[in-house]
């Protein structure tokens, strides 16, 4: 890979998923999306209030965020001011103004002027060149949780131990980034008491210096949606009237960076973890030190737990190779005791270490990740604050794409729109179907296309348990063979359910966009689609894999086994893995408020406004 691609990428890595998602759902490049943000607030960094009166992460002008405005996070408030609702209403508004089929006459709808129009299409046409390799590593690390939920401060910079020291409470909840597979834990010279666990990306979290390693975890029940038909869902609004009113006016006195912008203090209260009680265990409530390695501590409010009724989950042993959902408790903190080889900190504290995915990836300095994490949970686009992250009614279309595996487990399961033979819904039970599999699954059923679905990954056996069962490495596939109760066989050619749903499947974007779409017909310019006589019966959906390389905990000499080449493994050398992450550490992070700002509108009629007031007041 070119080094130029590293030394010029500027994107806060936290806002890319957020883009392709909201690219996928309304149909909208999401490098235009991403260009936008640029042009108008640089990412975030200047939110003041144009000479128009435009405002927010994309610039609205407060009468299109009326008509346009999205509650992308399902906090109850439409906010142009939280980058998720902005970015999701301005893939609405293109949508809305045809971008979906004419996208340089939707920009100049949005803002009109022609010079915009070029330097929007420029900027979105070099982010279209970024390699998909680069794209695809940078966004793997992205969609995580904090890994200590509770109060926590980290500093910057490497210890003698690779790695970020976090510090916090004794006895906080230390929990897992992502659903993943637990690799190993145990006691080491260097690491002191440690869990090691990987992530389906085949990045490696291991979380070193703990107080105690927990000893059950759990696993989910799956429950029968109860709230709104799949029939009822859409991927985003279908027959609204094109915008007479562009959304976005105006210049901006360009603000300074507002103070703080890149820090390091943990808002929690928008995420909740999947607490096992630890008998003895310190409460989460008491403050951390004033001060940490010299640096201030940012307090926060004391964190919401979620706790899951006893018909909701079973309790089982944690051990080496079982498969964990994000914020499952993974240990505690401990009182602070130095091990061999690390620096001295005062204090309850843990060494968190990264090794990103690929043949021979090193260790990687974690701030730059762990700051990304931060401004993505404010967002609250993830688990909007303490609520349940396995809801009763179906999501939209966009919040499908940003949901956790286990959270699309539950959703297939229980949605009756998605038809899944027996050997199929027990690959799912068991998490043997890869996560883009299911979002793509439940993205076509959120869209109201319907899918029946013939196999999954059933001839890969059916003798594991939902305990131990470890997501496929070997490319994720499916095979539809009917939409909406029309079978592909007889329903094929121009205006067919066929067609409608490999046009849908072209729309999806970043790392849940199929590697390949073969079916009765293919599409001209679209080369991820071919026509296979063979399969005329039915849609083949493939992924390409991802890279699942690993090395032991504690630094081992030798690798282990990679159980597949996957996508990333040879995509970063790992010298350009040293320089990614000082890049991603140069990249000024915006300000992300936790909470919705005084230009938010209610999502619900009758709802009260919100209070607070809005970030990046200065300037106005």
């Amino acid at each position: 890979m070119p080094g130029f691609y590293i030394e010029s990428f500027r994107i806060p890595p936290f806002l890319l998923p957020i883009f392709q998602a909201a690219g996928s759902a309304y149909g909208i490049p999401w490098q235009v999306l991403a260009a936008i943000n640029e042009v108008e607030t640089d990412y975030g960094r200047d939110l003041s209030v144009s000479s128009a009166g435009a405002e927010g992460w994309m610039q609205f002008l407060p009468s299109s965020w009326e008509t346009y405005g999205v509650d992308a996070n399902g906090d109850g408030f439409k906010d142009p001011y939280n980058p998720a609702d902005a970015i999701f209403a301005a893939a609405r508004y293109l949508k809305a103004a045809g971008g979906d089929v004419d996208i340089r006459g939707a920009v100049y709808s949005y803002n009109h002027s022609q010079a915009y129009v070029a330097s929007v299409l420029l900027r979105a046409q070099l982010l279209g060149g970024t390699p998909p390799n680069l794209l695809g590593a940078i966004t793997g690390l992205t969609q995580a949780r904090f890994p200590v939920h509770a109060q926590s401060h980290f500093s910057d910079g490497f210890q003698t131990v690779v790695g970020t020291t976090i510090y916090s409470q004794q006895g906080a909840p230390v929990i897992a980034v992502q659903d993943g597979q637990i690799l190993g834990f145990g006691h080491t010279p260097s690491l002191g008491r440690y869990v090691s666990m990987r992530d389906a990306y085949g990045n490696t979290y291991t979380y070193a210096e703990l107080g105690s390693v927990a000893k059950l975890y759990p696993v989910l029940v799956p429950h029968a949606h109860a709230g709104a038909s799949a029939q009822a869902q859409q991927a985003g609004p279908s027959g609204e009237p094109a915008p007479l009113a562009p959304a976005s006016a105006g210049t901006q006195s360009r603000a300074p960076l507002s103070e703080g912008a890149a820090g390091t203090g943990l808002q929690l209260g928008v995420g909740s973890g999947l607490e096992v009680p630890a008998a003895g265990a310190a409460p989460a409530s008491g403050a951390p030190p004033a001060v940490a390695g010299g640096v201030p501590i940012l307090h926060a409010p004391a964190p919401r737990v979620l706790h899951l009724a006893s018909e909701d989950v079973y309790l089982h042993p944690l051990s080496a190779g079982v498969q964990v959902l994000a914020g499952t408790v993974l240990g505690h903190v401990g009182p602070g005791t130095s091990v061999q080889g690390s620096l001295s900190a005062p204090g309850p504290h843990m060494l968190f270490q990264i090794r990103p995915a690929g043949a021979g990836a090193p260790l990687i300095d974690p701030k730059p990740v762990l700051d990304g994490w931060v401004a993505l949970e404010n967002t609250s686009i993830f688990r909007a604050k303490g609520a349940n992250p396995f809801p009763s009614s179906t999501p939209a279309a966009g919040q499908v794409l940003l949901e956790s595996k286990a959270q699309l487990e539950q959703q297939v399961l229980g949605d009756a729109g998605i038809h899944l033979s027996a050997c199929g819904r027990h690959d799912v039970q068991t998490g043997q179907v890869g996560r883009r599999v299911l979002a793509m699954l439940e993205f076509l059923s959120v869209s109201a296309l319907r899918p029946a679905v013939s196999s999954l990954q059933c001839s890969r056996g059916t003798g594991a348990t939902a305990a131990n069962a470890a997501e496929s490495t070997a490319g994720d596939t499916v095979e539809i063979t009917a939409v909406n109760g029309m079978a592909i066989a007889t329903h094929q050619g121009r205006g067919s359910i066929a067609e409608a749903t490999i046009r849908k499947l072209l729309g999806l974007q970043g790392m849940v966009k199929p590697s390949q779409i073969a079916g009765p017909v293919s599409y001209p310019g679209a080369p991820s689609t071919l026509a296979a006589r063979r399969r005329g019966d039915s849609i083949h959906v493939a992924f390409a894999p991802l890279g699942l390389e690993s090395r032991p905990p504690g630094g081992g000499s030798s690798p282990r086994k990679a159980r597949s080449a996957g996508i990333f493994s040879a995509a970063i050398t790992p010298g350009q893995w040293v320089q990614l992450i000082a890049r991603l550490g140069e990249i000024p992070n915006p300000k992300v408020g936790s909470g919705p700002s005084a230009a938010a509108i209610p999502d619900h009629p009758g709802a009260p406004r919100a209070a607070v007031p809005s970030p990046g007041g200065e300037g106005k």
